[in-house]
């Protein structure tokens, strides 16, 4: 987060927050907080594009301030993708944009008067020299590849120039696909959404190459923000719910369950069962959903079970804190009782009264008041609430959170039914699955880097290229931890990386999920990695813990273990090691290693 001292910084700030922000004003706030020294986290990124886009580089370090990010932006030579990609070799994240019309000269154009499939040869010479750029990437934290759009979009369905384009953007698609480090940012509904008339500007198109408004510009920036989640300044995980004029219309202690309004033909029902078909969707991307709501417990239950309309059952709902307790001591509990901090949460009510508590006394909580005018709900979900969670991308192991969480609670209940701890998790049937370098998990690591807070040893956020990159060095191991138990598989949640320096390994990474901690799985894996080092000819391990906000429950995690303390630092960090022939580290032998 940023450290704002003076009010000349808060007023830039404010600036750059405002969407009628005239583009003077908006290069004289980013003068003055480039010159100040306030305490923004620093990030370089580079732009590859065969057009003009030096005005890019403004509005996306304006995103990046408001994120709390100093972004250093390269913009690189006009239209030399594979020396661009060179160049760019240490940014943290890179810029692709091809500009479909400026393929060749005047693309389009040339399109309406060649021979069926004429185009596919200039087409191909693109997405060949892209193939290879992007095979120059490994060593880029994060790559984003823009898709094309026509500078003609009313062109019609079975036309030469979206035929053409089809085919383009599926080659795009097809090669972001083979590299876990690239991300496609779609630009057709963007431009759709903005309008042709306001995103282009002919005479600096025609005169410089320079196609695209400011105003297109910014919101293209805010695509690459939001795409990176805000320069990997959040990860929500959290959506929790009010019921009443939120989930359904009308309040259910007063209207009963037959005057909701949930009708999907007619208005306003049909808002709120559009609204809860987002939710849904979500849910099954990964998102837990949760109840805060005003009302009594059992007609809030009847609405879930028995409305004929709803949505939203109990299957999708994680946990109910349906009482009347004021809606932030409610959020408080959910966070405690999920074990994730509140800034992974994000809070939709209608009431500009809860909103405003919760703003007020919870500012880590993101917070949605259901807008005033009803028919633009959706849209809310859709354009501002929904990319909050899946802007990083979905995967397999992201989906079913709900029931994964849910089986960690019956596993809380199960546990008072054991006489000791240990006897109670020899009864779940604890299993790791093991992988070393597995290029197939690069994605899921990446995510579980990203998110991961209180049992992480050193913090460090690698984006997919990073781990990519350690992945293909010899001298680096990259462990990855499957967990499944007689409840629940609770799939990829954990992650170790060492590398060797001389006769030691030293201790790169090592994070795990809330999910599975106290199970004993922290203390099991280290048979493999103390294995595996003695086989290469290792004498000592090596590991630090580094100290943060949230981790603090680890900070003695490698005493624990069994290594001996060497130092500690003033910030409290510290340092340890143990020679690895005869060491006794602590374990778990009720955990099943596999692949060991």
């Amino acid at each position: 987060m940023v450290t704002i001292v003076r009010a000349e910084e808060q007023s830039a700030l404010a600036v750059l927050q405002r969407a009628d922000a005239a583009q003077f004003e908006v290069m004289a706030a980013l003068k003055l907080l480039d010159q100040s020294d306030a305490e923004f986290r620093s990030l370089k990124l580079g732009i590859a594009a065969n057009i003009t886009v030096d005005l890019l580089a403004t509005y996306l370090r304006r995103h990046a301030y408001l994120a709390g990010v100093r972004l250093q932006v390269a913009k690189g030579s006009y239209d030399d993708l594979l020396g661009d990609v060179q160049v760019h070799a240490g940014v943290d994240l890179l810029l692709i944009l091809p500009f479909f019309d400026n393929l060749q000269a005047s693309w389009e154009a040339q399109l309406g008067g060649l021979e069926e499939g004429a185009w596919a040869p200039a087409q191909a010479d693109y997405l060949n020299r892209l193939g290879l750029a992007l095979q120059g990437t490994q060593s880029i934290g994060q790559v984003l590849l823009f898709g094309a759009h026509l500078l003609d979009p009313q062109a019609s369905a079975d036309s030469p120039q979206q035929l053409a384009l089809y085919a383009f953007n599926q080659g795009l698609a097809t090669l972001a696909a083979q590299h876990a480090q690239v991300k496609l940012i779609e630009t057709a509904g963007a431009l759709a959404e903005f309008g042709a008339r306001h995103a282009f500007d002919a005479r600096f198109y025609f005169r410089g190459k320079a196609p695209y408004s400011a105003g297109f510009i910014d919101l293209l920036a805010g695509k690459v923000a939001q795409a990176t989640r805000s320069f990997g300044s959040h990860f929500y995980k959290v959506l929790v719910l009010d019921c009443d004029n939120t989930l359904w219309g009308g309040i259910v202690g007063e209207d009963g369950m037959a005057g909701l309004k949930l009708d999907r033909y007619s208005f306003p029902g049909n808002v709120f069962w559009t609204v809860q078909q987002q939710f849904k969707a979500l849910e099954q991307q990964g998102v837990l959903l949760c109840l805060n709501s005003k009302n009594n417990p059992a007609d809030v239950d009847e609405v879930l079970n028995s409305h004929p309309d709803m949505v939203l059952r109990d299957a999708q709902v994680l946990v109910k804190k349906v009482n009347w307790m004021d809606k932030p001591s409610n959020l408080r509990a959910l966070a405690e009782q999920l074990n994730l901090g509140l800034e992974s949460f994000v809070f939709v009510d209608d009431s500009a009264f809860e909103i405003e508590a919760v703003r007020e006394q919870l500012p880590q909580v993101r917070v949605f008041q259901v807008p005033k005018a009803l028919q633009d709900y959706p849209a809310l979900v859709r354009r501002e609430i929904a990319p909050l969670f899946i802007a990083g991308g979905v995967n397999a192991q992201s989906r079913a959170k709900t029931q994964q969480y849910r089986a960690l609670a019956q596993a809380n209940e199960l546990q008072a039914g054991f006489g000791t701890q240990q006897d109670y998790l020899r009864s779940l049937e604890l299993k790791v699955d093991l992988k070393r370098d597995c290029l197939d998990q690069v994605a899921r690591i990446t995510e579980l880097m990203g998110k991961s807070n209180q049992f992480n040893l050193s913090t460090r956020r690698l984006l997919a290229g990073e781990v990519l990159g350690l992945m293909q060095r010899a001298d680096v191991t990259v462990y990855s931890l499957a967990v499944s138990d007689r409840l629940a598989d609770h799939g990829l949640t954990g992650v170790l990386i060492t590398e060797d320096e001389g006769e030691d390994v030293v201790v790169h990474s090592f994070l795990m999920s809330c999910r599975v901690i106290g199970r004993g799985i922290e203390f099991a894996v280290w048979r493999a990695v103390c294995a595996d080092a003695l086989a290469r000819g290792k004498r000592r391990l090596r590991a630090a813990y580094h100290p943060t906000a949230k981790n603090a429950q680890v900070a003695d995690f490698y005493d624990r273990l069994g290594l001996t303390q060497l130092a500690q630092a003033s910030d409290g960090s510290r340092s340890y090691e143990i020679d690895l022939a005869g060491a006794q580290l602590a374990d778990s032998e009720w955990v099943e290693l596999r692949n060991a």
